[in-house]
């Protein structure tokens, strides 16, 4: 508690003392620039809503920029595999992902867009489907490519160029120069042309990309190949650093730069740290330091560790605290001399405000994709003779009214009105887990659901037409009366349920009238609702460091 009472302290005096610098970088002899930079959105838009910390939404990146933009000269790039989903596309879903890939390479390029490279998942429909057109220094010939672009971004001017993956070439015929070979002679080219800062958009792999940062005079390396949760810090390759985003517009890289007079094209800047990047160590220092006070503690009840190395572990926690109380003072500061650049992870939560006409056309853009994933819909596979099928609770409800009572109060229940209210009833991704028997024999899929929407009872207990036949005298039972964890995890996983727990759910499911055994066996401990509740407030308070 008491590090925690301080971290609102430590993250207002550092905003203040950066925006301090900022009012005071108008200057002559300093220029500055921002420049946002994202990879692997693979054509998501907003994040599943139903996690308790949804990151990504291009209506609040398009808001983020744009208020920069108010304040300041900015750019923003993309390291590649912008605009389809990794992985292909199933049958029947590529109007909807080219609806999609549209209205994003439109949108996008209504901002202070500064180009974008070219990654396996922008070829998912085709060349003749890439937009906007790409950078790519390393191949030639190909209409939808260009080398390279330099943009005058309020007083400094940025060269951006784009790398492919020489796999990726060789894998639809075209020949790729050598990545390494070709980052340092474009870079060259870029400075010749005026470019006072360079940065290489790179969907390669890690390797790859660190060996162009090593090799060639560039600035700046963004990764855009396995990307994940995003780098907070820059890492540092000779004279260059190597950036890494957040996929699917997650974590947004956020690169403040100053130049200073005196410190002409083609001198390396450094890498001034943040605020941000002093809270987190702040939080490192202090996590450490409660594992080693609880090691110690054990130690010393134990008494069966050698002194020399407890005395050891001693010291090394005094060195801790004294650096917490250091950081908890600590004030940032540009560097003294020289030019300088702060990198910046900005998470893009829902405590970020949306572009409002952006937010508008995402609305359109739903119930477009919508239609045309209806125009595509097929219907699921039939049951052949003898196999259960899905009835639907109505069919339940005949024989299990005190069950059906019950289950009408609980999330499941709920899951379609959530679609309704959202508009996305047609959406792939979402109805395949706010209806019953999605993608099974004899079940349901989009466009196919009457009787199935919702999280029913065959959604735990299996089709239930044999069931339902034989009015539950069948033996054996042709339903499960047991629900394994591993039915739950089709859709409870991290990624559309962060806070599943198999207990703590089972208990806001079975209770009276329906699972009263299971509920007992369960006894009393925390539910979904509690769970829920705790992640949304983390997610308040982690939205609250952040801004």
């Amino acid at each position: 508690m008491r590090f925690l009472a301080k971290i609102p302290h430590l993250t207002l005096t550092f905003v203040f003392t950066l925006n301090a610098h900022a009012a005071e970088t108008s200057a002559p002899s300093e220029r500055r620039a921002i420049v946002f930079y994202t990879a692997e959105t693979f054509g998501t838009l907003e994040p599943c809503g139903c996690t308790s910390d949804p990151l990504g939404d291009i209506a609040r990146v398009t808001a983020l920029v744009r208020k920069a933009e108010k304040g300041g000269a900015t750019l923003l790039v993309d390291a590649g595999n912008l605009t389809y989903p990794a992985g292909g596309l199933a049958p029947g879903k590529e109007e909807s992902a080219d609806l999609v890939a549209e209205f994003l390479a439109r949108e996008i390029t209504r901002l202070p867009f500064g180009g974008s490279a070219l990654g396996s998942a922008d070829l998912t429909r085709g060349d003749s489907r890439v937009q906007p057109k790409r950078l790519a220094a390393n191949l030639s010939g190909l209409p939808f490519l260009e080398p390279s672009r330099i943009h005058a971004v309020g007083r400094i001017k940025i060269g951006v160029f784009g790398l492919a993956d020489p796999a990726l070439a060789a894998s639809h015929g075209w020949q790729a120069k050598d990545p390494v070979e070709t980052a340092r002679a474009e870079t060259d080219r870029l400075r010749s042309g005026g470019a006072e800062v360079v940065i290489a958009l790179a969907p390669l792999e890690r390797p790859l990309a660190r060996a162009v940062a090593r090799h060639a005079a560039v600035d700046f390396v963004i990764l855009g190949k396995n990307v994940g949760l995003g780098t907070s810090r820059a890492e540092r390759e000779g004279r260059a650093f190597l950036l890494v985003p957040g996929a699917e517009m997650q974590q947004v890289g956020k690169l403040e730069i100053v130049l200073r007079e005196g410190n002409g094209s083609g001198k390396a800047l450094q890498d001034a740290g943040s605020p941000e990047s002093q809270r987190l160590r702040a939080e490192e220092v202090h996590r450490k330091l409660e594992h080693l006070e609880a090691d110690l503690d054990r130690w010393e009840k134990e008494g069966e560790a050698d002194p020399a190395f407890v005395k050891s572990k001693r010291e090394e926690r005094e060195a801790l605290r004294a650096e917490e109380r250091s950081l908890a003072t600590a004030v940032w500061a540009p560097p003294a001399q020289g030019s300088y650049f702060i990198n910046q992870m900005l998470p893009i939560r829902r405590n970020l405000p949306r572009d409002p006409n952006l937010a508008a056309s995402m609305r359109r853009l739903d119930l477009a994709v919508g239609a045309a994933n209806l125009r595509a819909a097929q219907p699921p596979p039939p049951a052949e003779p003898g196999r259960a099928r899905y009835s639907g609770d109505a069919s339940c409800v005949r024989c299990h009214k005190a069950a059906a009572r019950f289950c009408k109060k609980t999330a499941h229940a709920k899951a379609w009105r959530t679609l309704q209210l959202v508009g996305k009833t047609a959406h792939h991704e979402c109805v395949s887990c706010h209806v019953t028997g999605y993608g099974e024999v004899g079940g349901s899929s989009v466009g196919f659901t009457k009787g199935l929407e919702g999280v029913g009872c065959e959604a735990c207990h299996g089709p239930g037409s044999i069931h339902v036949e034989k009015r539950g005298l069948e033996k054996p039972l042709a339903i499960k009366t047991q629900t394994p964890e591993s039915v739950c995890t089709h859709c409870h996983n991290e990624k559309h349920s962060d806070t599943f727990q198999y207990q703590a759910y089972m208990r806001g499911i079975v209770g009276p009238g329906h699972g009263e055994d299971a509920w007992d066996n369960l006894g009393p401990g925390p539910t979904a609702q509690d769970l829920r509740r705790k992640a949304a407030q983390n997610a308040v308070l982690s939205a609250g460091k952040t801004r």
